[in-house]
């Protein structure tokens, strides 16, 4: 939770949930009433030319808006959210969510987001792949992915993780704080 006294103009919030799993797509598909084959069935969404199932859009949605009632807390009071699905989230894809404060005016703030999904793609150690992922095994990452510079390295304990880091959804909230 964050209070009014936490907050200034250009300030950089982040936050991280997941993995997405297949079960909870699922649970998803379920509860929402959406259950479109894209994102239950893996040959269906492989016909399609996803390569796999995919995450809906509204769930990641609904991934900002526990971001933001983490963010804002009991005390305040989220007033208003926009995005654009604009990116895929798949199993397990972490989503990394930045919130940037634009405006402060009484106890109202405005802030800009960008959820980003974290796709796990192999980790190599001595330039041996040592453990490889779904986005691997199923050739989720695409020639366009690397020329826009998604794909991205860290150093674990295990080796060097690559993953691609892509754009899911970008927006704009409206949140009351508590003071």
């Amino acid at each position: 939770m964050v209070k009014l006294s936490d907050v200034e103009v250009g300030k950089l919030f982040k936050y991280q949930y997941g993995p997405v799993t297949r079960e909870n797509v699922k649970k998803y598909a379920s509860v929402s009433g959406d259950r479109n084959n894209i994102h239950i069935d893996d040959d269906y969404a492989d016909q399609m030319g996803l390569k796999g199932i995919i995450a809906h859009g509204c769930y990641s949605l609904a991934m900002v808006c526990q971001c933001l009632v983490d963010f804002i807390g009991k005390g305040g009071e989220l007033l208003n959210i926009y995005g654009e699905m604009r990116g895929m989230v798949r199993p397990a894809d972490d989503w990394l969510i930045s919130l940037t404060i634009e405006s402060i005016e009484d106890d109202i703030v405005k802030l800009s987001y960008v959820e980003e999904s974290k796709t796990l793609i192999k980790i190599e150690k001595d330039g041996e792949v040592i453990k490889s992922f779904e986005a691997d095994q199923r050739g989720w990452i695409s020639e366009k992915d690397i020329a826009k510079g998604f794909l991205k390295t860290e150093e674990t304990a295990e080796g060097i993780l690559h993953y691609r880091l892509r754009e899911a959804i970008p927006g704009r909230a409206k949140v009351r704080l508590e003071k």
